[in-house]
């Protein structure tokens, strides 16, 4: 009988791990022994980093380009529970609910935007899904064929200013106006906010990215909300936490992630984001037969306390070993430690400005132009699998390459 090997979410980390455990069991002249199942919501690998876009379009890749030439099973369906103990997954598909069984499993159900407990959370749009990315841009599409008449429609406010939330709040202008142009409509000139609870925009980045973000929010003529957060949220706006009211129809939440809940059937200790703390080779100590990689996942980067992080730079390669650790343990072979020292972010901020920061301190690499082209080469080619099948199945082969130079 040919080994189970389960794996759980097919973004990134689920993507990469399906394709490096096939390329390891032919390494082995094992793929006749193994079988790979991926469970997903939907048939699509989504490219996450790039939903804040313009435009939606070119954002999903096929899976079963990929894995109906490589036999991997993909079942659509949502994975509800996890034995560990009997290595079972309940998982509920449209034709009702499926219990597969394992051998091995890599957990890849990645993250989801963290719950906030105010009034009317639910009426705020988010690009954390392609669902969500394309609800919010229906929903402008609706204001657009009205023009963006009444109370608020032409304010748009974006609540947290992380990566996402900078992303979002200098492109939004661009994408309703674009709305507007392919309807055959004049272009509006839109207020945006962005609500900010601590005392500075981008703090998490050195002082001189810190500072050009800031001038290029200013030059973009976005108003910034500093030391408050939302309140609660109405249709008609938003109430801030300093009482002040908002007129909106249109509020964006980017206010952070946290490990998907599946993380909850494993024993072991976690971190503030719900992440499996895995050692070197990704696996749970509790199992044997367990590894977690993407955005559950938290695994040491360095001797200084730094762990990866919620982005597709570390989910990529963390999938490319989860894959080939899990064949080479179930077939009794040497584990390959994972290292990624290196870390660089690069952030979209609008038309003609952009930026690469590298290292943890996030010091400026590059800005402005330069930045933004570094931004699309990195969302619009490096992180998308290679067109053909098996140039994405070599690429596969765990090693992490020097990103900060590559991306320059």
């Amino acid at each position: 009988m040919k080994k189970q090997l389960l794996i759980i979410g097919g973004g990134f980390a689920g993507f990469w791990s399906a394709l490096s455990a096939i390329r390891q069991s032919r390494e082995l002249k094992k793929e006749n022994e193994l079988e790979v199942t991926l469970v997903n919501m939907d048939e699509y690998l989504t490219i996450r980093p790039r939903l804040y876009e313009v435009s939606l379009e070119g954002l999903r890749v096929e899976l079963n380009k990929y894995f109906k030439q490589l036999n991997i099973k993909l079942m659509i369906g949502k994975a509800e529970i996890i034995n560990p103990e009997q290595k079972l997954v309940t998982v509920a598909t449209e034709s009702g609910s499926r219990i597969l069984n394992y051998d091995y499993l890599i957990l890849s159900s990645g993250s989801v935007l963290k719950a906030i407990n105010i009034p009317g959370i639910e009426k705020t749009f988010n690009v954390d899904t392609f669902n969500g990315a394309q609800k919010l841009e229906d929903h402008l599409t609706k204001l657009a064929h009205k023009n963006f008449e009444g109370n608020g429609a032409t304010t748009f406010i974006v609540a947290g200013s992380g990566l996402t939330g900078l992303e979002m709040v200098t492109v939004i202008k661009e994408k309703a106006n674009k709305i507007l142009t392919d309807q055959g409509k004049d272009s509006i000139d839109f207020k945006v906010v962005l609500i900010e609870k601590s005392d500075k925009v981008g703090n998490y980045y050195a002082s001189e990215a810190q500072d050009y973000v800031i001038e290029t929010l200013k030059a973009k003529d976005i108003t910034v909300a500093n030391g408050v957060y939302l309140k609660a949220v109405e249709n008609n706006g938003a109430t801030l936490s300093d009482g002040h009211f908002i007129a909106s129809q249109t509020v964006i939440s980017t206010i952070g992630l946290v490990a998907s809940s599946l993380c909850n059937f494993f024993k072991g200790e976690k971190d503030k984001l719900g992440r499996l703390h895995v050692n070197e080779f990704l696996q749970l100590k509790e199992y044997n037969n367990v590894i977690a990689a993407g955005d559950v996942a938290n695994i040491p980067t360095d001797d200084e306390g730094n762990s990866s992080l919620m982005a597709c730079q570390f989910s990529m390669f963390l999938g490319k070993f989860a894959g080939h650790n899990a064949v080479n343990s179930l077939f009794s072979e040497p584990l390959k430690a994972y290292s990624y020292k290196d870390y660089v972010t690069c952030v979209d901020l609008g038309q003609q400005d952009g930026m690469l920061t590298s290292g943890w301190d996030r010091k400026l690499v590059a800005s402005g132009i330069e930045g933004k082209n570094i931004k699309m080469e990195v969302t619009t080619k490096l992180i998308y699998p290679a067109d053909d099948v098996i140039t994405a199945l070599e690429d596969s082969y765990p090693e992490v390459p020097n990103v900060a130079e590559n991306a320059v």
